[in-house]
């Protein structure tokens, strides 16, 4: 995905949080209220969340009819992993991807780092395109420099040491993975 396509990824991200009333004033209100209400915002856009036992090969599922959606995600995985998959097909849904009316994303769709057959599909192309929308739903590119930059002004010094993903990925719960590929993405690097 080129930096144009992601910058506009990115402000449609932000664009839906707002309309959404989910946009917090400052990193300090999204640490306070647990990271970006995911399901909220899910609600808000009139979208059925389902709880799902999907086993263990699959993660999360959009289905559409007309105006209408609901998002399944499975009991298997934790809450991180849960919010993740809620914010991915958030994605699908608001990218208007469009498949056979659809999306069933299996585990190891997310984070696709590498081409292979099915990327020349286009389904590896609408994967990526919901895993950038879930990241910066997520992780708002300006509440994540705010938040790494009151980090390091609490006295924390920037040594080889000190590892703020993890403190990242708990702010904002999400992965410790989700987090390193997020700054990664935005060559972010502290």
């Amino acid at each position: 995905m080129n930096r144009k396509r992601q910058k506009q990824i990115e402000e449609i991200a932000i664009a839906t949080l707002r309309r959404c009333d989910a946009y917090p004033m400052n990193a300090f209100d999204l640490i306070r209220n647990g990271g970006i209400d995911v399901q909220h915002v899910a609600t808000t856009l009139d979208i059925e969340l389902m709880l799902y036992d999907f086993g263990d090969d699959v993660s999360g599922v959009l289905l559409r009819d007309g105006d209408k959606a609901k998002i399944g995600y499975s009991t298997q995985t934790g809450l991180l992993r849960q919010r993740f998959t809620i914010a991915h097909e958030l994605g699908h849904y608001i990218l208007n991807h469009q498949r056979q009316g659809v999306f069933v994303d299996t585990p190891e769709k997310y984070f696709t780092l590498f081409r292979d057959s099915r990327s020349s599909t286009g389904e590896d192309f609408q994967e990526r395109e919901a895993n950038a929308f879930g990241a910066a739903l997520l992780m708002p590119r300006e509440l994540l420099i705010e938040a790494a930059t009151n980090i390091y002004q609490t006295g924390i010094t920037r040594n080889e040491d000190y590892d703020i993903v993890p403190v990242l990925a708990d702010n904002f719960k999400v992965s410790k993975l989700a987090m390193s590929i997020r700054l990664t993405n935005l060559d972010l690097v502290w």
